[in-house]
């Protein structure tokens, strides 16, 4: 049979859904034309949108892989499918319309004459008491939220097959969409997409702590930058990089930013290309992460598999995703965030064990393990009818 997967996110986005589904892909791929699938003649990708290519990589694919582009936009894509006698099979990099469509995302292509599947990352966009036990304010502006429950729950009606990151997301969905338990599959990320860092990305810089995450109030950054200044006060040496791109309500951060007395030491990096974050995971002194909540948390994840140690919150899936292997922290407690930076600045044997224990949790989460999941779910799915 054949596969096809709306590949639109891979081609626009460079975080999160963007990267998931350009990994997904790229393993699903060479595990096809490696042999290794009988099943599975072949993958076609979605590819139609009015944005151009915008992240590296994009279009290195797999030789099962064919990708169908058009330059069209969004707003015209379901009248434009809906004509079609196969919705966006049509569209298609093969014209023949195969077993599995898979959603990317929980914005819905129109399909005909085929099951379906789609992957839903979270629900923080209903975590409203959560949000308010935080004392941050909405992690998700109302009208965005709304949108975003609406397509997720047409998502989860309209798919025969529902796919969830973490065991945690997995039981969010049943318990705040309604799915049935027997229609969720945990299939999990890799971590392992970066590669080793050469010697050409690394770049002279003082002994930093490392986030790397888009600034909202989910991901914390106003708790973060108080515990770093408590850092600063101890007489620590360390500089703090702020590596992400500007989210909803991002000023608040640079309003504290303006006004810290650490300011000087905290370097804003809005966009890394991927030669840079290998050099800065592979060099920071530790890596931060005190989120309120994730679908996954793929940025601790992805620190350790440099071996670097990891503070991060001790809420959602994080510690599903990153097991024994990291100093837990309470997002809610700027002294918990800060003594979590002291159990491992300045300690190199400290840093040393985590840092080894990290390694062995992220070498649990592969994408070629994510795919085979993917698949083998495909297979029982095609196989039911």
């Amino acid at each position: 049979m054949r596969i096809a997967l709306d590949y639109r996110p891979a081609l626009v986005n460079g975080e999160g859904i963007g990267r998931a589904t350009r990994e997904l892909v790229r393993a699903v791929g060479e595990l096809v034309s490696s042999g290794s699938l009988p099943g599975v003649d072949g993958v076609d990708l979605f590819g139609w949108t009015r944005a151009g290519v915008r992240c590296e990589g994009a279009l290195d694919l797999a030789a099962s892989a064919r990708l169908s582009r058009r330059r069209v936009p969004n707003a015209l894509l379901p009248l434009v499918l809906r004509r079609g006698a196969d919705g966006a099979f049509r569209a298609t990099a093969s014209h023949a319309a195969p077993a599995i469509f898979h959603h990317t995302q929980p914005a819905r292509l129109p399909v005909k004459r085929a099951l379906q599947t789609t992957t839903l990352y979270d629900c923080i966009y209903l975590l409203e008491d959560e949000a308010a036990a935080a004392g941050t304010g909405p992690w998700v502006e109302a009208r965005t939220a709304e949108r975003m429950h609406a397509s997720a729950k047409l998502a989860a009606e309209q798919s025969d097959h529902v796919f969830a990151p973490t065991e945690y997301v997995r039981q969010d969905l049943i318990a705040r969409l309604g799915v049935e338990p027997s229609r969720v599959t945990v299939t999990g990320l890799g971590c392992e997409h970066l590669g080793p860092a050469q010697l050409e990305d690394m770049q002279t810089r003082p002994p930093f702590v490392l986030t790397v995450a888009r600034v909202d109030p989910r991901k914390n950054h106003l708790a973060m930058l108080a515990a770093f200044e408590a850092i600063v006060r101890d007489g620590q040496p360390f500089h703090w990089y702020v590596v992400g791109p500007d989210g909803w309500r991002s000023e608040r951060f640079d309003a504290a930013l303006a006004a810290s007395p650490a300011r000087d030491r905290v370097h804003r990096i809005r966009g890394a290309g991927e030669a840079e974050l290998r050099g800065l995971f592979a060099t920071c002194e530790a890596f931060l992460f005190a989120s309120h909540a994730e679908g996954f948390g793929l940025p601790p994840l992805e620190a350790m598999s440099f071996g670097r140690p990891v503070v991060a919150s001790n809420k959602s899936c994080l510690p599903e995703v990153l097991g024994d292997a990291f100093v837990p922290v309470d997002p809610c407690d700027v002294a918990s965030i800060t003594d979590g930076l002291r159990t491992v600045l300045g300690k190199p044997e400290v840093c040393r064990e985590y840092g080894r224990l990290g390694r062995e949790q992220a070498a649990q989460h592969s994408w070629q393990r994510a795919a085979e999941r993917h698949v083998a779910a495909w297979l029982a799915l095609a196989a039911r009818g």
